[in-house]
């Protein structure tokens, strides 16, 4: 099977400081390294594990396109949940499995940090996450398997 386990859940924070607070100082968690996206938000870890992403509320064009979707002020409860990220293996045999069933997917490539991503959206519209580290697949190659 190509995924191989939970990796991650972003939460949209309507007080970022807050929350990164309560995940350290309540749960536990320390901040690890994060990538610099173009917004402002933190990753979590426990121990090297990083299992919670935090992104703000606060309007942000970028946020929102890199998210795929705007995080109005004011969301609460589970609809703060972004996305929810597996580790999966095989991109392409798994492009081709979402191909078979007609699901459409965006493509990220970040070969500084040795990851290739997928993005698609489940029926109620929740986004998901497939992570593929150690590939390094250029925009060139991953562009040629929606032909």
């Amino acid at each position: 099977m190509p995924i191989t386990e939970l990796n991650h859940y972003l939460l949209v924070s309507s007080d970022l400081e807050r929350s990164k607070t309560f995940y350290c100082n309540v749960l536990g968690m320390a901040v690890a390294d994060r990538p610099n996206f173009g917004f402002p938000g933190y990753w979590l870890k426990i121990d090297d594990q990083v299992c919670v992403h935090l992104a703000s509320q606060n309007h942000d064009e970028i946020r929102d396109r890199y998210l795929l979707k705007n995080h109005p002020a004011g969301t609460n409860g589970s609809g703060s949940i972004d996305h929810i990220a597996f580790l999966a293996k095989n991109p392409k045999a798994m492009h081709q499995r979402m191909k078979d069933q007609g699901v459409e997917a965006e493509f990220r490539s970040l070969p500084e940090s040795k990851l290739f991503q997928m993005f698609l959206k489940d029926p109620d519209d929740v986004t998901i996450e497939l992570n593929f580290f150690g590939e390094v697949i250029d925009e060139n190659e991953w562009r040629t398997w929606a032909m």
